[in-house]
């Protein structure tokens, strides 16, 4: 703490988020986040994010101030289909021997499903970036004078 007062810099941690992971089972908070004063002023916020890193430790976003917030979406006319459908035959015959003649068979054989379409999906239709801002596409009250 003596280190700290003495070089203006301040902690940037808030709240429990764990930032490194041991194992599946156990996250911790053991990074520290140190931050000078004066360029403290230009961010107002951060996150830790929950995408892999490959690492131990997790990625932190700082959010500048006055930055241009950038949304990621998906965007189903830019999904490979072909590769889609086979990456989707690839897990489904991956899949396990599941009884479906009872309900809980049944069940883990609904989620086995859907998992694999998700992944599918998500392997074949890259995130791609929508920037925010000001200029709005809705239907305004300057479009409906116009």
């Amino acid at each position: 703490m003596e280190f700290l007062n003495s070089t203006n810099l301040k902690i940037l941690n808030r709240g429990n988020e764990p930032t490194f992971f041991c194992s599946g089972v156990r996250l911790d908070v053991i990074d520290i986040i140190l931050w000078s004063l004066r360029p403290l002023e230009s961010i107002i916020g951060w996150e830790v994010l929950s995408e892999p890193s490959l690492s131990v430790h997790r990625h932190i976003l700082f959010i500048p101030r006055g930055s241009v917030q950038v949304h990621l979406i998906t965007n189903p006319r830019g999904t490979n289909w072909g590769s889609f459908k086979g990456d989707l035959r690839d897990r489904l015959e991956r899949s396990p021997e599941m009884n479906m003649k009872n309900d809980a068979g049944l069940g883990i054989a609904i989620h086995w499903v859907q998992q694999a379409l998700i992944s599918a999906y998500e392997d074949n239709c890259p995130l791609r970036p929508v920037k925010t801002g000001s200029q709005s596409r809705k239907w305004t009250v300057g479009l409906e004078f116009l």
